[in-house]
């Protein structure tokens, strides 16, 4: 079983503060792994609200340090070891997020290190197993230096590019992915510095073909604008399946990669 829940769509600083999209992170189970990426705040919240039990999460993954992907980090991990009573999981992240850089301090608090039972700092080409998964860390270009996105190897190959501005070398490492998720911050060709917007999304769709590609981190622009129909374009243009994220989006990848729901509420006992 591949299952995706998606506790968020939005992403930049005005969506965050107003919550006009929800940015809680998504959750993947694959291969018996729950995997939850970018727990950014809310996570729990809604988590809460779409039936997932933050108990069974396995894995961690923080692809860099700000704070819609990296807030409610020590919140999942303390849930999910209850309170640090019950050591177990694994967390993958950037060296901002679980090291910090420069004047910035890390996500994750030093308090649940011993907490888990690894921690991996990942780099831009740096690969580690977790039981049948492989996960490879892809570069980025974003003003987070650290920042990284990732690569998920089992049973299917979900490709993440987090935050990036597009760079024609981005193609070589989510090439091919069963499911493709971007992070598209602007509409159209409307740019802002160290992310991608719609015309970057499809070039690199066109370049990657994936079999599925799922947009999200959407700023107040894009949902202004209407994500579904950004979606709708970049899937005229590429030939490619594209989904708009929403907030509570369910995904099977298992089922013609057809979405479950939208807004689901108690309905998804885990993921």
């Amino acid at each position: 079983m591949v299952k995706l829940v998606f506790l968020g769509s939005g992403g930049g600083r005005y969506a965050m503060a107003t919550q006009a999209r929800a940015t809680g992170g998504f959750r993947i189970d694959m291969d018996g792994v729950n995997i939850h990426i970018d727990p950014g705040p809310g996570a729990l919240v809604r988590a809460k609200e779409y039936g997932v039990n933050i108990k069974n999460t396995d894995v961690v993954m923080v692809s860099h340090v700000h704070l819609d992907h990296s807030n409610d980090c020590n919140a999942v991990i303390d849930a999910m070891t209850e309170g640090a009573k019950n050591p177990k999981g694994i967390l993958l992240g950037s060296v901002s997020a679980i090291q910090g850089y420069d004047n910035n301090s890390p996500a994750l608090l030093k308090i649940y290190l011993k907490s888990l039972e690894n921690t991996v700092v990942m780099k831009a080409g740096d690969s580690t197993n977790l039981k049948s998964i492989k996960v490879k860390a892809t570069p980025t270009k974003h003003s987070d230096p650290m920042c990284i996105g990732f690569r998920i190897e089992g049973s299917k190959t979900i490709s993440y590019t987090s935050d990036s501005e597009y760079f024609p070398e981005l193609k070589k490492y989510h090439k091919n992915a069963d499911l493709l998720v971007i992070n598209m911050l602007r509409p159209d060709n409307d740019t802002w510095p160290m992310h991608m917007n719609l015309d970057n999304a499809i070039t690199l769709i066109k370049e990657t073909e994936p079999k599925l590609c799922v947009l999200q981190h959407f700023g107040m622009k894009v949902i202004e604008r209407g994500p579904e129909k950004q979606a709708q374009k970049a899937a005229k243009e590429t030939g490619v399946k594209v989904i708009a994220a929403e907030d509570g989006m369910v995904l099977d990848l298992d089922k013609n990669s057809a979405p479950l729901g939208k807004y689901i509420r108690n309905d998804v006992k885990e993921a």
